[in-house]
């Protein structure tokens, strides 16, 4: 028996710059991964309060779909320390790693000027921002030894799991146990483990990771119908999220985890630590499309501290390597808030580091969903009065630059991808950082030196092409900023690394979102997703032409607050057995069914709400209704 639906079942559809200008530096290039030649320099660090606490030790694989993704309780994405290499695979049966290894940054200025900064690339030879565990809420913003080595590991949930355990518990209360779960229910073991609660004890906040309060008493007690909250009752509004709302989990599988940046000394960044609780969760679905080549991950971000940062950012850095490491371009579509590598040729060699793709490589991206919210002003700020009409063509507008803009909604408004900036091993200003400022500048839009980013060739030097009298927030964006948002409204041509005629090579991006003001106890989140895309022919950018395909789909599930609509649920089936005949009564009667009294209907929100021609459609023309059963 099967539901009769019209397609598929699972469809969806953060400086002390160093303003000191120079055009000397020369496009650098590296034939394999080394560090840079000011790998050893360390800024001069005042005092610091920070706890003893040793590096991060955990590292899961989340492989649901056709990725394989590794991820540290360290903060560090994809990177696989002990053999130097890229751990982030698709298609995972294949055992080619996408990309090299990625991580958070974040940073701002306190009231006395002083730089406080996080982040993190490779944890190479000790260097470390970021450790296991939450702070304390009481404004000192501690961690100490025990803490980090408790929560050094990762909390891993299943949607499936937690639907299984509602219905349990709906079935007691509503006295059918005996029939709805006549083989008896066990809890899963994981439930009792679930960080719901921190240890106010130690000042530690009260609720640590979202659950379910199945009856209503403030405490999880999963024995009484608590559960790690996935929202499959659908009962959060996305387009009314305010700052202090709770993030659910998400995926099918959710890997849950909790870190810091107070556990020890910065010695990546060499920044002054913040005081920021980061509570993290990487996840993924199983479905038939593109979704079953992503990942996603969130991050809800808490200043534990007591001071004010000014002119703050928050960034998802990534070493972009696609296969083979040698070959590579970025660049970014301002309008999605996508960033993407993309091979320099048809063809992706091996190399000592990596396997390559071979013939027709693939492209990677990182969408940036949602940053930060900006400073609350009292007013529904609008994104500009120019980008109305502003789309691309496929009908993209402005999306990717942030949410919540002349909404009718005042103070919802957050930051998307409003940087995007490339850089490389080896030396120079647009090099490897290596102190806290080089890190800022980065966020920023400048280069090591100062230097702001420019418009054309390398963005830096005029030998390449860079014009220096034309700021640029974006680089290589190709023909997405139709409104010449990242030039400040110069007008500009259509701008990549292949038009310039940059050589490909070993890249690194980094999408950042600010500036914004970080009040002491403030909440913000960021969440990501990873899109893969491959061509079957062509030139490499093909690839990069089914990648924004794909990363629409992606944005129509985050718009869904991550809901994937499914098919109607299959009835409950009582058979009668007569002479020669069986009778079969079909009901659905379960309030927790999506199909309760055969009513199922759901938007797809991966259907456009315009045709082609621009005819507006229907929430029906755009949903999904129940039609009958095929027996």
């Amino acid at each position: 028996m099967t539901n009769c639906l019209p397609s598929p079942v699972r469809m969806i559809g953060a400086c002390l710059a160093l303003w000191i200008m120079s055009s000397s530096a020369t496009w650098a290039q590296t034939t394999y991964k080394q560090m840079p030649d000011d790998a050893g320099a360390v800024a001069p660090q005042p005092p610091t309060r920070a706890g003893a606490c040793a590096p991060a030790t955990a590292l899961r694989d989340l492989e649901w779909n056709n990725v394989r993704a590794l991820v540290e309780t360290g903060g560090t994405l994809w990177h696989e320390r002990a053999n130097w290499r890229g751990s982030y695979i698709v298609p995972k049966e294949d055992n080619v790693s996408t990309v090299f290894a990625g991580g958070l940054w974040l940073g701002g200025i306190s009231p006395d000027q002083q730089l406080k900064l996080a982040a993190v690339m490779h944890r190479r030879n000790g260097k470390n921002d970021f450790w296991p565990g939450p702070l304390t809420n009481d404004g000192t913003a501690e961690v100490d030894v025990t803490v980090c080595d408790q929560y050094d590991r990762f909390f891993i949930s299943m949607r499936a799991d937690a639907q299984r355990h509602r219905q349990y518990f709906d079935a007691v209360a509503g006295g059918t146990v005996e029939e709805d779960f006549p083989d008896g229910y066990a809890m899963p073991a994981y439930f009792r483990e679930y960080p719901a609660h921190g240890n106010t004890a130690i000042n530690q906040d009260y609720y640590l990771a979202p659950f379910k309060d199945y009856d209503g008493d403030g405490n999880y007690i999963p024995e009484n119908g608590d559960y790690p909250w996935f929202d499959f009752l659908q009962e959060i509004d996305c387009s009314n999220r305010k700052r202090e709302d709770i993030v659910p989990l998400y995926g099918d599988r959710n890997f849950y985890w909790i870190f810091n940046d107070k556990g020890n000394i910065h010695t990546e960044s060499q920044g002054e630590p913040i005081g920021m609780e980061i509570r993290a969760q990487a996840f993924a679905f199983s479905t038939n499309d593109e979704i079953n080549n992503m990942t996603f991950n969130n991050y809800v971000l808490i200043n534990q501290g007591t001071q004010t940062l000014t002119n703050t950012y928050m960034c998802q850095w990534v070493d972009s390597d696609l296969g083979g490491i040698n070959d590579d371009y970025v660049g970014c579509d301002v309008q999605r808030g996508l960033g993407y590598t993309y091979n320099g040729d048809a063809f992706d060699e091996s190399d000592s580091f990596s396997i390559g793709y071979g013939e027709n490589p693939p492209a990677f991206g990182v969408d940036f969903f949602e940053g930060p919210y900006q400073d609350a002003d009292s007013i529904d700020n609008p994104l500009t009065d120019n980008f109305s009409n502003a789309v691309d063509s496929l009908g993209i507008p402005y999306e990717g630059i942030g949410i919540g803009y002349g909404d009718g909604v005042v103070d919802n408004e957050r930051f998307g991808m409003r940087r995007f900036i490339y850089f490389n091993w080896g030396s120079g200003p647009n090099s490897l950082p290596t102190q806290a400022g080089h890190f800022y500048n980065y966020m920023r839009g400048y280069w090591k030196n100062g230097q702001r980013m420019a418009f054309g060739g390398d963005g830096l030097n005029p030998g390449t092409g860079a014009d220096l009298e034309i700021p640029a927030d974006y680089m290589f964006p190709g023909d997405t900023d139709p409104a010449q948002w990242g030039t400040e409204g110069v007008p500009v041509d259509a701008w990549s690394e292949v038009g310039t005629g940059n050589p490909p090579g070993d890249r690194l991006f980094l999408q950042s979102a600010g500036p914004f003001t970080l009040e002491p106890g403030d909440y913000n989140n960021i969440t990501v997703g990873m899109v893969y895309a491959r061509a079957e022919g062509g030139e490499p950018f093909e690839s990069v032409k089914l990648l924004r395909i794909a990363d629409d789909k992606a944005q129509a599930l985050f718009d869904n607050c991550f809901e994937i609509v499914s098919g109607p649920d299959a009835p409950d089936v009582a058979v009668q057995e007569l002479e020669n005949e069986l009778i079969l009564y079909l009901t659905n009667d379960n309030p927790l069914s999506n199909n309760f009294n055969e009513a199922y209907t759901a938007i797809d929100p991966g259907i456009p709400k315009e045709t082609p021609d621009g005819d507006p459609l229907s929430d029906a023309d755009r949903s999904y209704a129940f039609e009958g059963y095929q027996i």
